[in-house]
């Protein structure tokens, strides 16, 4: 029997996961999320993974590249795709070492300049598609594009 599709969404909690959660809200493939805390219930992912939460401690990013690597070879996914935080980076890693379709999203709060996730991730050309949220800012990035936001904030005078 053919698998359905599986896409990993991998986002840090908070601000990164509710943008997660808006750009995926209409996809109708099965979603596997990892975060650094699970906080949802009744979520419409079909299963969620932790891994720890890391800012700029190196042993923390090596125990999460091994701990990515056993998520990926567990669910296998077609793509992933993440709003950021620093849980993404071994993820963006292994997707270019396993020729995964990588999807970044940088945050809606960086309005002028990427996010620090989504510098690394741009600079050493770890994705497929590289989103940004605002036009400026995209245009200022070799290979970002711009498609709109993941929130509806109105006519806001910023683009």
């Amino acid at each position: 029997m053919k698998r359905k599709p599986l896409i990993l969404v991998v986002a840090s909690s908070g601000g990164h996961l509710t943008q997660a959660m808006c750009a995926t809200s209409t996809v109708e493939l099965e979603l596997v999320l990892v975060t650094n805390k699970n906080m949802l219930e009744g979520s419409r992912f079909a299963r969620i993974h932790t891994i720890r939460d890391t800012q700029s401690n190196m042993l923390i990013h090596a125990v999460n590249v091994f701990s990515a690597a056993r998520i990926l070879l567990k669910e296998r996914p077609q793509a992933m795709f993440s709003t950021g935080g620093p849980i993404c980076l071994p993820f963006a890693l292994l997707a270019k070492l396993t020729r995964t379709r990588f999807v970044y999203l940088d945050t809606m709060s960086r309005v002028t300049e990427l996010s620090n996730s989504g510098k690394l991730i741009q600079k050493l050309g770890l994705y497929d598609s590289f989103l940004c949220q605002w036009q400026g800012t995209a245009n200022k990035y070799s290979g970002a594009e711009y498609h709109g936001q993941a929130f509806d904030l109105g006519d806001n005078g910023y683009q």
